[in-house]
């Protein structure tokens, strides 16, 4: 080991995310990463997480990056640890969340010779592997250049530039000491004299926006998508929407950027879309369609409906780097920082516009009449009213939301998984609008908010959070609420217990799409596989019962898991159904 004048390579690392502000890696243990748990078991200021699965530690620190602000870090072997990373990381790729993924390879001098578990270009060549999910890969294969690759690595690990690396440092090299020379020098993200995590607002655009339709009697809408929803442009959004009072609608990504309950909400556009949402968005009425930080996928854009974009104007913001997937819509995306332009909007003087008050009036008008508009489809609203007593064992989830909406903090973090579940959460569950919901939106792996949920709750452990989840996603990542006992990680599991694939057993009831033998699962004792972990865990057949444990999980010192016996019901809206069927 190197002395403190000259530390080895491993220091150095943990070093540059020690003064990035970093705080927790996520990491499965072994012997070629040995030096490297070394130097974080040294940090002052680091915490190693271990985790069940290389994947679950991946979706941890995806959960965490979301959470912070900063980016997420995850260590394991190379080879099979970065084989078990890739799920995680094209989930990190799918939504642009910054990462940093290091693997331990085999010693230098081993390459190429049929070394146990090489994992370079003689051997599985897991670089060729995971090249394409990341942003930057790097081989540090010099002790002399770990500088400048780590700068390399970490300058893109921001949420303006929304980089992912992967860095392989052979155990060998992880020992070496580094030369004197100009050291890594990361202030933590709050120091910053200037906010390097944004892109800047396009001042000439927003005018335009402002001088054409928000400051004119015009019918105007913003539809927000996930690179606005945050915590700091959540704050600057609400303020923009009151100021001009426009009405504001979310994509399923962006959910948690406003709240529901507001008198300008019309719900989420899109998957799993809102009555008023899809009401106002799909009508000629509006003059003018403004988004914000959406990629307009067929998610977000209603199955690529083109009433998105007809007899209306439609106006795209945006600060990706990378160009989205949005060949379908005609006009280009204007560059610009989502909650820059918010700030910006918001300080936009309306006192110079005499007119401005007569606009407000009418804008006001309109927003009555669309609020007459229910966020529900009524027709199906009948399954709340269905049996809710202690022994039904075919509660409606919808009916369960609404009540764990009601229970929880409105500050909870909210962290929601794939499946059926993953539909009536969006649906039923109205965001307080504070940034606070969290879901992997464009690949949606199943199992991912299990792991994900510690991340989050690890970087804002001043927030209530919770975990809505199916069985299905347990069978796949529930060994990670291990992981939250082990470290005491205080989370609320509620696993909606359907007996089924969801998503698709509703596709199987509606009229023989697939095979019920495909979606059916068998009835497993959840609470029982949770204190198997260690983990405090309580059964609900009624609605009613939840009062009671979801006060008793919030007084519980650790994780607490609440098993919900729920029924498969059809999805709680017809309007992302009926424009697939007429693409």
């Amino acid at each position: 080991m190197g002395s403190s004048a000259s530390p080895n390579v491993s220091k150095v690392v943990v070093k540059s995310l020690e003064s990035a502000g970093i705080d927790h890696v996520f990491l499965v243990p072994g012997k070629l990463i040995y030096p490297l748990l070394a130097a974080i078991d040294d940090s002052p200021s680091i915490r190693g997480i271990v985790g069940a699965h290389e994947t679950g530690s991946a979706f941890m620190a995806d959960g965490y990056a979301r959470a912070s602000r900063k980016f997420g870090v995850c260590a394991g072997i190379s080879g099979p640890g970065t084989m078990n990373f890739v799920p995680g990381m094209a989930a990190a790729q799918a939504d642009r969340i910054p990462m940093l993924y290091i693997a331990g390879a085999i010693s230098s001098t081993a390459e190429g010779k049929g070394a146990f578990q090489d994992a370079t270009s003689g051997g599985i060549y897991e670089s060729g592997v995971v090249r394409g999910l990341m942003t930057d890969v790097v081989e540090l294969k010099n002790k002399d250049n770990v500088q400048a690759e780590l700068r390399r690595a970490t300058d893109g690990l921001n949420w303006m530039r929304r980089a992912r690396s992967f860095i392989s440092i052979p155990v060998d090299v992880q020992k070496q000491d580094v030369p004197p020379g100009p050291q890594v020098a990361r202030r933590p993200y709050a120091q910053h004299e200037f906010n390097l995590g944004e892109a800047p607002p396009d001042r000439t655009a927003l005018d335009a926006l402002c001088r054409l339709y928000l400051l004119q009697s015009k019918k105007v809408a913003f539809l927000i998508g996930s690179r606005g929803n945050d915590a700091e442009t959540a704050r600057a959004l609400l303020e923009v929407a009151e100021k001009f009072h426009v009405p504001v609608a979310t994509t399923l990504a962006g959910k948690g950027a406003f709240p529901e309950g507001h008198e300008l909400a019309l719900g989420i556009y899109g998957f799993s879309s809102h009555s008023r949402a899809a009401r106002v968005i799909n009508s000629d009425e509006l003059d003018a369609l403004v988004v914000f930080g959406s990629d307009l996928n067929q998610r977000d854009s209603m199955n690529w409906s083109r009433k998105l974009t007809e007899g209306k104007d439609l106006l795209v913001f945006d600060d990706g780097f990378d160009q989205p997937p949005m060949g379908h819509i005609a006009q280009r995306s204007i560059f610009s920082g989502i909650g820059a332009s918010f700030r910006l909007l918001a300080r936009i003087n309306t006192g110079a516009n005499d007119d401005f008050q007569k606009v407000l009036e009418r804008r006001r008008a309109w927003i009555a009449g669309v609020s007459q508009t229910p966020l529900y489809d009524g027709q199906f609203e009948d399954f709340s009213a269905q049996q809710t007593s202690s022994g039904n064992e075919s509660l409606y989830p919808g009916a369960v939301i609404k009540r764990l909406c009601k229970l929880l903090p409105s500050n909870s973090n909210v962290v929601v998984d794939s499946g059926a579940h993953r539909i009536f959460m969006a649906h039923y569950w109205l965001s307080s609008g504070m940034g606070n919901y969290f879901s992997s939106n464009a690949l949606a792996p199943m199992g991912w908010a299990i792991a994900a949920g510690i991340g989050v709750k690890l970087a804002s452990p001043e927030r209530p959070c919770v975990v809505v989840t199916g069985d299905g996603c347990m069978m796949m990542h529930g060994t990670e609420i291990q992981t939250a006992a082990r470290y005491g990680v205080k989370v609320i599991y509620v696993v909606l217990n359907n007996s089924a694939h969801g998503a698709i057993h509703i596709d199987a009831m509606r009229g023989g799409l697939i095979s019920e033998q495909f979606t059916r699962l068998p009835r497993h004792s959840w609470t029982a596989f949770a204190s198997s972990f260690g983990v405090a865990a309580r059964a609900v057949s009624g609605i009613d019962e939840l009062d009671d444990v979801l006060g008793e999980a919030g007084r519980y010192d650790g994780p607490f898991l609440i098993e919900v016996m729920t029924g498969v019901f059809p999805a709680p809206n017809r309007y992302y159904s009926e424009a697939g069927a007429c693409s």
